[in-house]
């Protein structure tokens, strides 16, 4: 079985907090990604996804905001150099889609379940 490190996206795609909800929504569609990274001074501060979008479409809340308005931060964190099935167990236990992975405490991405569950099933 694969360790975490070993499923995170090289070059995630991240926006800064200010990036209005439209321009996200349209980035998603054009590279074909489930969600986006955001960053605030630096650091990573959220995530967004389609979920999300869907969310604030379905509130018909105005999509011309600023994304940080919409993202969710994700509390849950494992290290990078966990086993996957350490994150299937925290998913399970979580009932969690995201899940915030950090190398010596700083956050350096996110997985998600359905990258863990796909890995998984190829990786026998």
């Amino acid at each position: 079985m694969s360790k975490i490190s070993h499923i995170l996206l090289p070059n995630p795609v991240v926006v800064p907090a200010e990036t209005k909800l439209t321009e996200v929504a349209k980035l998603m569609k054009k590279t074909k990604i489930p969600s986006v990274l955001v960053s605030k001074n630096g650091r990573l501060a959220g995530i967004v996804s389609v979920e999300d979008i869907m969310h604030s479409v379905a509130e018909k809340e105005n999509l011309d905001i600023a994304v940080d308005k919409v993202m969710h931060s994700p509390k849950l964190t494992i290290d990078s150099e966990k086993w996957l099935s350490d994150a299937i167990m925290m998913f399970e236990r979580c009932k969690a889609s995201h899940i915030t992975v950090v190398e010596h405490g700083n956050k350096i991405g996110i997985i998600r379940a359905d990258d863990v569950l796909h890995t998984y099933r190829f990786d026998k």
